[in-house]
């Protein structure tokens, strides 16, 4: 009998399923890319297939499916024929070697508070950076679609908000668009604080009026050199692969002026994700603005946290 394998044994030397793979394979299962799930997960594209592929072909045999070959170029779409069957099999497999739950952090509003606090006291160009760290608290977007923000994305001709926006199917890692939301009064704030600086530093424009002076094709956030993050295609030629590495790297520079140790970008998404379900969001909406396609996947990926027993039955008449 196949076994799920990982590179954490339990203590008594039986393999345990490794939660993280299998919420990457399902991920890949319900629609979503290598690239995607790298992104989400804070690892290397390489990684994702790496560990994919090694679970895949154990849950293949457990499951009787043959001529499932890792190497084969139609790898993800054979994969994706027999989903029922491998979801099946990797349920009965954890149950009979189930994975610890991992411990997920979720900022709190005090840290988030905080670390804007000090992202202001600094950095060399706060009003951007702070626009910045709560662009990406306030819509959970991957790293690489806010370095594609463009300004027509946050301002309407007239110079108003789009508090009701979208991310372009162009701008997305999945290449689907989604609702983009602008209702945070603290993101509003300091977004149109770094439109105006930056309005002014570039001398007025003609038609002031318009996009408050500003090109609307141009990218809403700008590099040091003052063009937008630097995006670069990788892998093989018509594979769409895209990384941005500067924008990254900015992002650890904010986590660090703010004080958010080992925070990254996917913790971002599961705070925003949590924060969600607090205000009575499922899982079907969650994942519409996380950019998730399934439902199945959301609750892999982000699921939700149950209080206690003791918190639920507190005080109950």
């Amino acid at each position: 009998m196949a076994q799920l394998d990982s590179p954490d044994d339990n203590e008594d030397g039986r393999p345990r399923t490794s939660a993280l793979s299998i919420a990457m394979l399902r991920a890949v299962l319900d629609g979503e890319t290598y690239e995607a799930v790298a992104l989400d997960h804070g690892v290397s594209r390489t990684a994702v297939e790496r560990r994919i592929k090694q679970l895949a072909v154990q849950v293949a045999a457990t499951a009787g499916i043959e001529g499932l070959n890792a190497d084969g170029a139609t790898f993800v779409r054979r994969l994706r024929l027999y989903r029922d069957a491998i979801l099946g099999a990797i349920d009965w497999l954890s149950e009979i070697h189930p994975a610890p739950q991992r411990s997920v952090r979720i900022l709190s509003d005090e840290e988030i508070a905080a670390g804007a606090l000090r992202i202001r006291g600094r950095s060399q160009q706060p009003l951007e950076d702070l626009a910045l760290y709560l662009v990406l608290l306030a819509t959970a977007a991957r790293p690489l679609e806010i370095a594609r923000l463009e300004v027509r994305d946050y301002l309407q001709a007239d110079g108003g908000v789009r508090h009701n926006s979208e991310f372009r199917a162009e701008s997305t890692i999945t290449g689907r668009s989604r609702p983009l939301f602008f209702r945070s009064k603290q993101l509003i704030l300091a977004l149109d604080a770094y439109l105006a600086e930056r309005a002014a530093s570039a001398g007025a424009d003609a038609d002031r009026d318009r996009y408050r002076g500003l090109d609307p094709n141009s990218r809403l956030f700008l590099s040091q050199s003052g063009d937008g993050f630097d995006i670069r295609p990788y892998g093989e030629e018509g594979q769409h692969r895209f990384r941005c590495r500067a924008i990254q790297e900015t992002y650890r520079k904010l986590f660090r002026y703010a004080e958010l140790k080992q925070v990254t970008a996917l913790t971002v998404r599961h705070t925003v994700a949590d924060r969600l379900y607090s205000r009575g969001a499922d899982e079907l909406q969650v994942g519409l603005l996380l950019g998730i396609a399934e439902r199945s996947s959301v609750r892999t990926q982000f699921p939700r946290r149950l209080p206690s027993l003791d918190a639920l039955t507190d005080d109950l008449v």
